[in-house]
């Protein structure tokens, strides 16, 4: 009795192996790898940038992301109001700005993806990695120019957003 019962269901199974389905199609495997950020269909195109418009725009969203003032005349330097550019390393821009505890300084990278700025904490304190910014509980940082100003909007991962708009009046010269 048990034999046929293993009979019958191995039929069974066999049976159902060459039958296609009529069902909805199999969910896809998701394969583990870097995260990058959906683009929206209805997204602006991609921007280009030259090295100033880059700096521009890193510096931008480093004073967006942590609460840092600009002063949109010091573009054409090295320094921007609290934030200091220190250097470059081709696409990626090294920023500092005063630490908000210490009064010391804190340090990242920034480069520039598409419309998406993407930032790592260099010198990490205690308890924190230089990992880039970009899983998926990171926020995802955009960025938009809108005249003479720099339109820098943080989307969370629980779908709310905060927009900030600086002062660039040398972004003209994108491109």
């Amino acid at each position: 009795m048990r034999v046929l019962a293993v009979i019958v269901v191995t039929a069974l199974a066999l049976a159902a192996c060459g039958a296609e389905s009529e069902t909805a199609a199999p969910t896809p495997e998701v394969v583990a790898g870097p995260v990058v950020p959906a683009v929206d269909a209805g997204s602006a195109p991609a921007v280009v940038l030259n090295e100033t418009s880059r700096r521009q725009v890193c510096v931008a969203g480093m004073a967006a992301i942590h609460g840092q003032t600009i002063d949109a005349a010091g573009f054409e330097g090295e320094t921007v109001g609290a934030v200091r550019i220190d250097g470059t390393d081709g696409n990626i821009i090294s920023l500092s700005w005063p630490a908000p505890v210490d009064g010391g300084r804190r340090f990242a990278d920034c480069r520039i993806e598409g419309d998406v700025i993407q930032w790592r904490p260099t010198r990490p304190g205690s308890g924190e990695t230089a990992a880039w910014m970009n899983g998926p509980a990171d926020p995802v940082t955009r960025f938009a120019f809108e005249g003479d100003e720099i339109l820098v909007t943080q989307t969370f991962d629980d779908g709310t957003k905060t927009q900030t708009m600086l002062s660039a009046p040398s972004a003209r010269g994108r491109g």
